[in-house]
């Protein structure tokens, strides 16, 4: 599939990923995910295209305040690996946007052992971007967005290994703040639900992505019959289902195919939208750049291009369109 060709051609357009029977709410509710920035003010190309990742993330920014979301979440890496000017120039286009929003670390937003630059510590980060204070609920009519850090724990950010882990205290405050709800969703930035089964999925560089103990927090989820989990950190858009609780993965703004996710809840269920932030010249960049990559990201890019044409990857219940532009995923205002 060439690039331009992907039902996505100008910024703002969308297509439908997903559509999920729950959560439901009576009023509508607009949530955009915008995963992995990676803003990079003094690097330049590679796979992450990190020379444009300013200039995508305030078109992501100026398209939420249009869209009149209702919040906007971040599911880590706002930066490049935590570099201070980077958490600036961060800061910086935040203030541009008009809606509530909260980020929660990624793997390269805190400290890694090989970082010759200092990091914020992850209270800070929850300081700066999370009204100070992770884990987190955020409360929107029916809808409870409960944001979990799966890049630190109790003694600091996991400065040894770019897998994730939620800590146990986080998992009993969860599973405590989760009682009586009725439309719950979950967020961090890794992913609880490998896109690829056993073994390969415990294998290099797969596991990389996959939170490590995550049967602790999936337990947790299935008793409280949570049915949406938002993730990031694979930089490619996918949905994982695992009973019935659904895996959103976010892709990353930053790179191919650039774009971000606006989830509308109403009382139907929830469809899941990809907005663009590229036009075709931007996105055919990043996919050179991303085909120019190392082999483990040429695979990802492969698994996209089939998401992006397979759109949409789940409809519950089937999905009956009126428009051929939908069912053929082509791009939508």
């Amino acid at each position: 599939m060439d690039a331009t060709e992907c039902g996505l051609s100008a910024v703002g357009d969308r297509l439908l990923l997903a559509q999920f029977s729950r959560p439901r709410a009576d009023r509508r509710t607009r949530l955009a995910v915008l995963g992995d920035p990676h803003v990079a003010t003094r690097s330049r190309e590679t796979y992450r295209v990190f020379h444009r990742t300013e200039q995508r993330l305030r078109t992501a920014i100026d398209d939420c305040n249009e869209r009149d979301v209702d919040l906007v979440v971040f599911p880590g890496d706002l930066t490049k690996d935590g570099e201070l000017w980077n958490y600036d120039r961060v800061d910086v286009l935040l203030e541009e946007l008009e809606r509530p929003f909260v980020a929660t670390p990624g793997n390269h937003d805190l400290q890694k052992r090989q970082d010759e630059h200092d990091c914020p510590s992850a209270s800070a980060f929850a300081d700066r971007y999370a009204s100070g204070s992770l884990p987190g609920r955020y409360e929107m009519d029916e809808i409870d967005l409960f944001v979990l850090d799966s890049a630190s724990g109790p003694d600091g950010a996991y400065t040894e290994t770019h897998r994730g882990l939620v800590s146990s205290d986080q998992i009993a405050w969860l599973d405590e703040e989760l009682e009586g709800t009725t439309a719950p969703i979950v967020c961090c930035h890794h992913n609880l639900m490998p896109i690829v089964n056993d073994p390969l999925c415990q294998s290099h560089p797969w596991r990389t992505f996959t939170m490590r103990r995550r049967e602790r927090l999936r337990s947790v989820l299935e008793k409280h019959d949570v049915e949406l989990v938002l993730s990031g950190h694979h930089h490619l858009p996918a949905v994982v289902r695992h009973g019935e609780t659904r895996q959103l993965i976010a892709p990353a703004l930053a790179s191919y195919p650039q774009v971000y996710c606006l989830l509308e809840i109403d009382e139907d269920g929830t469809s899941v939208w990809l907005v663009s932030v590229a036009g075709e010249a931007g996105r055919s960049e990043a996919y050179e750049l991303a085909e120019a990559g190392p082999t483990f990201r040429r695979t990802l890019l492969g698994i996209t291009e089939d998401a992006l044409e397979d759109s949409p990857l789940l409809s519950e219940p089937p999905l009956i369109v009126d428009s051929p532009s939908v069912g053929a995923a082509k791009p939508v205002r």
